[in-house]
């Protein structure tokens, strides 16, 4: 992260803002827009008029916008997960069923789910003894 530090006379350099980390991407941009909105609230409090301050209602409004902003991010976050849950859940459940899937080709074949592999992209099938099959190709279970 960068410090506050960089916040100099106004002036704020955001270039140690894209160091790589340990962190995932996602956690990577979050604490990048956290920490960028800080670093412009302080710069905006260092340079303020003192004959003329921020109205404190605007600045409380900002952090309600902020604070707002980083729960939608949350919840957006628990929502892809239960996503990719509720996803594996489906494809588990087809297993022992007899499906039609179009395969790469454009033909239909059917065939019985065998397993279900659990990838970052998401749940894959082997039907048939044909493996990497996506439950989006499914056109009909029985």
């Amino acid at each position: 992260m960068t410090s506050l530090a960089n916040v100099n006379n106004g002036n704020i350099d955001l270039s140690g803002m894209n160091k790589p980390s340990s962190i995932t991407t996602r956690e990577q941009q979050s604490a990048m827009d956290k920490d960028a909105f800080l670093k412009l609230l302080a710069a905006q409090a260092r340079t303020q008029d003192p004959m003329n301050p921020t109205d404190s209602t605007a600045q409380i409004a900002q952090l309600a916008q902020f604070s707002s902003l980083e729960q939608m991010n949350n919840m957006a976050t628990q929502i892809t997960k239960l996503t990719s849950v509720i996803d594996t859940q489906r494809a588990t459940s087809l297993v022992g069923h007899d499906v039609t899937y179009k395969n790469a080709e454009g033909v239909d074949v059917s065939g019985t789910v065998e397993k279900v592999k659990v990838t970052s992209e998401g749940p894959l099938l082997t039907i048939a003894g044909v493996d990497d099959i996506s439950p989006a190709n499914l056109i009909e279970v029985r």
